[in-house]
């Protein structure tokens, strides 16, 4: 072997060449109406099981999720005006899960909704679908992200299900 062999190059990759106008434009752009109508269907299922009293503890967990991504919109600025309204409803649908797990000794059990907590979810609906006709793909999926940051951090679990092929398109 040769003594004076050169020493191989660090591999570097080759630059990509983006577009960042079409990345902006993407970003900007509104979820698709069938992504809107999909999250949104899975909420107003969740809350009329709850309005009917024959809600299972995962669809009051779709309803207090949906409340948290509220909120998480309401911080970011994009949507404004909604703080006290959406506190109020998490604090309501924190009272619903307290009354299933106290009449349930431990384990959840469907309960029967008070009007005031059905008057909630009916506003939770309107002004979710309000934010989601307001916001763009990227403040979107910032807002999830911030949600579900927000509630680990409160000690809970998440479980966040996405279609990423969908949503990039």
């Amino acid at each position: 072997m040769a003594a004076n062999k050169k020493p191989r190059k660090a591999y570097r990759p080759k630059p990509i060449a983006a577009n960042p106008l079409a990345i902006a434009i993407h970003n900007a752009a509104k979820p698709a109406a069938q992504d809107r109508a999909q999250v949104l269907g899975y909420l107003r299922t969740a809350a009329k099981a709850l309005r009917e009293g024959v809600a299972t503890e995962y669809q009051w967990s779709i309803v207090a999720g949906s409340a948290s991504v509220a909120l998480a919109i309401e911080r970011q600025g994009v949507v404004r005006g909604l703080k006290d309204h959406l506190t109020s409803i998490e604090r309501t649908l924190q009272q619903i899960y307290d009354r299933a797990i106290l009449q349930g000794n431990g384990r959840w059990i469907r309960v029967t909704l008070r009007f005031n907590e059905i008057d909630a979810l009916h506003d939770l609906v309107d002004l979710h679908t309000f934010q989601m006709d307001q916001l763009g793909r990227a403040e979107f999926l910032r807002a999830i992200d911030t949600a579900q940051k927000n509630t680990i951090a409160q000690g809970h679990g998440v479980a966040v299900v996405r279609d990423l092929e969908r949503m990039a398109a």
